[in-house]
């Protein structure tokens, strides 16, 4: 064989080896190149054209190639987006629930905003993390608060770059995440919701009938009483009211000794021994839901030795207020008696009250 031959053996035999590796190389070039963030994703406050209100941006990235070089996250926002430079403080709390188990970046976070230009976008640096303790299980975040960014005018897709960057900002991995700006006018990413609540008023009566304890001419007297409960959901609240039929306490077998009530307008001074009756409202059991305050009317508004009296016969006068709204007001109504010693016995001495109340809306 020639020298020549050899040669043109050998040449080919380089040749081959080298052609290869060149594929060899190839095949596993695109691996290299397109080392990225595994996940990677960003979340903006607002998808509408022009929004900038609660435009907040949520970062969401998982390392991958050598974390623990990692000392950096570099958010690259595209023309279209307003960026608006400074150093807002990254939010490490308030994660959404998905995607699960987001963790916040090792390290005291610092941010560094800046700005290309109106519409032109800029970058987001958040700086801080400390490297050794990265690792690339672990799902991190961190959030750049609202009034950094300010999306494009025009709807489509915008491309995102999120990428981790070494303390001497040379890119570990990086990738491009799309986002998607909406609408033909501002405001249409969002749901304006619209409701009604019905109102309610509710009104009952524990019992219909209260008994007065046997009273003499040395004693006074006040009834078990009878609870009113009162609910509405009307911020101005109800007036309860009550009139007394007879207007005394009046007796079939001694029809000409009723006993009385007193002057209406102001509490009666009970006294054992002097004729009167009047009305005692008192709060009950306290609601568990409810604005305002009640109030008594100066009539009412007594004390443990006074009654209120009746407004004439049949007559309603309102005792008793909320001004504000109340799932239970319970109210315990009662009665006082005081008598000389000249109304006579019986047992059948008798009244009837009409209770009434109206939500005030």
């Amino acid at each position: 064989m020639s020298i020549k031959n050899i040669k043109n053996i050998k040449f080919r035999n380089k040749l081959s080896i080298l052609i290869s590796a060149i594929l060899l190389l190839s095949f596993f070039a695109p691996d290299f190149a397109s080392a990225a963030l595994n996940p990677a994703e960003v979340r903006l406050g607002r998808l509408g054209i022009s929004a900038a209100t609660n435009n907040d941006m949520l970062v969401v990235f998982k390392l991958n190639t050598a974390p623990t070089t990692v000392a950096k996250i570099v958010v690259t926002i595209p023309s279209g987006f307003t960026t608006t430079a400074g150093t807002p403080t990254p939010a490490v709390t308030g994660f959404p629930l998905t995607p699960a188990s987001i963790t916040a970046p090792p390290g005291a976070l610092t941010s560094a905003v800046t700005s290309a230009g109106a519409g032109l976008g800029g970058t987001v640096t958040v700086s801080g993390l400390t490297s050794a303790s990265l690792t690339s299980s672990t799902l991190y975040g961190f959030i750049i608060p609202t009034g950094s960014i300010t999306n494009p005018s025009s709807a489509g897709q915008y491309n995102i770059t999120v990428a981790s960057q070494t303390a001497g900002s040379v890119t570990v991995d990086s990738s491009t995440v799309p986002v998607y700006i909406y609408g033909a006018s501002a405001n249409l990413d969002q749901v304006v919701v619209t409701g009604s609540v019905a109102p309610n008023f509710s009104f009952s009566l524990s019992a219909n009938t209260d008994t007065i304890p046997q009273v003499s001419s040395s004693t006074i007297v006040t009834s078990t009483g009878v609870n009113m409960v009162v609910g509405t959901n009307s911020p101005l609240g109800y007036t309860a009211y009550v009139a007394s039929k007879n207007n005394s306490l009046t007796s079939a077998t001694n029809p000409g000794t009723p006993i009385p009530t007193g002057t209406f307008g102001s509490p009666t001074a009970m006294v054992a021994g002097t004729s009167d009756y009047g009305f005692v409202p008192s709060t009950g059991t306290a609601c568990s839901s409810c604005t305002g305050s009640i109030a008594y009317d100066t009539n009412y508004n007594v004390t443990a030795s006074q009654s209120g009296s009746f407004n004439g016969a049949n007559k309603l006068a309102s005792f008793e207020s909320r001004n504000g709204y109340t799932n239970a007001d319970t109210i315990l109504l009662r009665e006082r008696v005081a008598v000389a010693n000249t109304v006579g016995y019986a047992s059948d001495y008798t009244d009837t009250l009409t209770i009434a109340a109206a939500g005030n809306f």
